[in-house]
């Protein structure tokens, strides 16, 4: 779609968070983008190092990127902010430190054109932080799904994930169901409710956007909080009792999900230095329903490999299912999910 009257079709909203080391490659991958009817906004949440510099400068070199700051309040609030200020008639996110192909706005607008379907969604992969953007374009396809079927992706998450990044999103969807602010894992209590909107999604059969894995060892040890591990268990819920309401016959798909989101809610209480008699209460609930039910979600054949393999081995033994991941942390980067 061609820019009518200046107004961008797309409006592309980045929240950078002392982002310095990361952020010229995510925009320079943005400013890239074959498809030109769009507008960047980088929202600096309260950054202390540079980001903000950065972020200036590339507003400077090109009229298409608009800079908002704000005092540091969390990437839900970022995005919110983002979206409220926002021209175009859909919304994509992208995180500051990841990379997107050239592509992929042109990918998904075509989908969304072609298609005629309310919201488009591109594959993502995720990366080690030395990867190198591959040379040629990936192969455009893409496929129609209905609202259930949207559903039984998201839940079992092989080729779509619970986060908000690489798709397009209508700007009035976002804005009646605004991120939660305040929270952690707001993307998981927040992308059912924006796909139970969804009567006809777009998803395009090609890796768009490429998740970078950063934090190495440290990482899967770092101690949690209690407010996180309390985010983390009513996300979890709320998501698993959202879309049982609509859906209630992917139960089997929705184990998917929650297995998968326990395991490492289990291990973030562990590692809580917060610990006391709430969260040892939720530790013994969601071990007591991963025991009864890691069988459903690691028989389920829609689930990724890496999932099944990891609810098999916490059914084995959850102390070596514990031993293995932290080694596997090693190699893998910053995700617990």
């Amino acid at each position: 779609m061609d820019q009518m009257d200046g107004i961008p079709f797309v409006s592309v909203i980045v929240p950078a968070y002392n982002s310095e080391g990361t952020l010229k490659n995510t925009v320079g991958d943005i400013l890239a983008q074959t498809y030109r009817n769009y507008e960047l906004i980088i929202v600096d949440d309260g950054s202390t190092d540079s980001t903000k510099v950065i972020a200036e400068a590339f507003a400077s070199e090109d009229t298409r990127v608009r800079v908002l700051h704000q005092p540091n309040a969390g990437p839900s609030a970022a995005r919110n902010r983002g979206t409220r200020e926002a021209r175009g008639r859909y919304i994509a996110y992208f995180d500051s430190d990841d990379r997107i192909e050239p592509e992929c706005l042109r990918y998904l607008v075509t989908a969304l054109e072609e298609s005629r379907a309310d919201m488009v969604c591109g594959l993502i992969d995720r990366v080690r932080v030395n990867y190198t953007m591959p040379e040629g374009n990936p192969e455009f396809s893409f496929e129609i799904l209905d609202g259930r079927e949207t559903m039984r992706e998201m839940l079992t998450g092989k080729r779509l994930m619970t986060g908000p990044c690489c798709r397009l999103v209508p700007r009035e969807w976002l804005l009646e169901e605004r991120f939660p602010e305040g929270r952690f894992y707001e993307d998981l209590s927040h992308t059912y409710k924006i796909n139970l909107k969804t009567r006809h999604l777009a998803l395009v059969r090609c890796v768009l956007y490429h998740y970078v894995m950063r934090g190495g060892s440290t990482t899967g040890r770092k101690k949690t909080t209690r407010k996180q591990c309390l985010d983390y268990y009513q996300a979890i819920s709320l998501c698993r009792q959202g879309v049982l309401e609509v859906y209630p016959e992917l139960e089997n798909d929705a184990a998917v999900l929650t297995m998968r989101e326990c395991l490492a809610l289990y291990l973030s209480i562990r590692r809580c230095p917060e610990r006391d008699g709430s969260l040892e209460k939720i530790e013994a609930e969601i071990f007591e329903w991963m025991k009864r039910c890691w069988r459903t979600a690691a028989g389920n054949s829609r689930a990724p490999t890496e999932v099944r393999l990891r609810c098999l081995l916490f059914g084995l033994s959850p102390w070596l299912y514990e031993k293995l991941y932290y080694i596997g942390i090693r190699f893998k980067g910053k995700a617990l999910g």
